[in-house]
């Protein structure tokens, strides 16, 4: 994946002020994040470094939290800096990970990039959640996500690490998501497309793919939360 950053900064590094890594299974909102890094952080993504998106520790607490691959994003500035690390990055160890930047076997890719951010350019993962603490990226599907409960659940791998207030069970996404995690066939994004862009439910015809969130699992809060969700993207009024 480094590599494909150094293509990037020689080829594209003018094109845009912030640059995301999407996996292919993750539902990307890109005027949201647009809103994300405008409105609400008001960051430069020309003159400062960022480097965000849903940020876990979840193998150790000795290991460097890190951005999940669902959508890391990060800053021209991070990009153009961190592409010039990679250029000069040493062949590692090809016994595994041992905490060090470097070009190695079975790399985790989510694991070195956080470790080269650190070392050389003194960059922390910056975790993407609203003022309810709510998650702008999630990380499995969002009817399941709006289930998942701290309090009942107790301390699994999903929450290590995170703030005693962040946010839970139909509280847990921020209404103006980037992006919404596993789904992994076409017709999966497409439903997903029509859930958040389709026709209104008032419109003629309705919304077929509303009335199915509505049948399915945590169909009541999942439902709510796309209502939620478009409103707050100005889809529906």
């Amino acid at each position: 994946m480094w590599r494909s950053w150094i293509y990037v900064d020689e080829h594209h590094i003018h094109d845009a002020e912030w640059f995301c890594k999407v996996d292919y299974d993750t539902f990307f909102f890109p005027d949201n994040l647009r809103y994300y890094v405008h409105d609400v952080k008001q960051w430069n993504g020309v003159n400062e470094y960022h480097y965000f998106g849903h940020v876990i520790q979840h193998r150790s607490r000795k290991d460097r939290p890190m951005v999940v691959g669902a959508s890391a994003c990060w800053s021209r500035k991070t990009l153009h800096d961190i592409a010039e690390v990679y250029r000069n990055m040493p062949k590692g160890s090809t016994k595994g990970e041992r905490g060090k930047c470097e070009d190695r076997a079975h790399a985790t890719e989510e694991v070195t990039t956080s470790q080269c951010l650190k070392d050389h350019l003194n960059i922390d993962p910056e975790p993407a959640r609203d003022e309810y603490q709510r998650e702008y990226i999630t990380i499995d599907k969002y009817p399941l996500v709006l289930g998942w409960n701290r309090t009942e659940q107790g301390e699994w791998w999903y929450w290590r690490g995170k703030p005693d207030n962040a946010g839970q069970t139909e509280n847990t996404i921020a209404r103006r998501p980037i992006g919404i995690h596993k789904y992994k066939s076409a017709v999966e994004i497409l439903q997903l497309w029509e859930e958040f862009y389709g026709p209104s439910e008032d419109d003629v015809g309705g919304n077929d793919a509303l009335e199915k969130v509505g049948q399915g699992r945590h169909g009541k809060v999942a439902k709510k939360f796309v209502l939620e969700v478009r409103k707050a993207m100005g889809i529906d009024p």
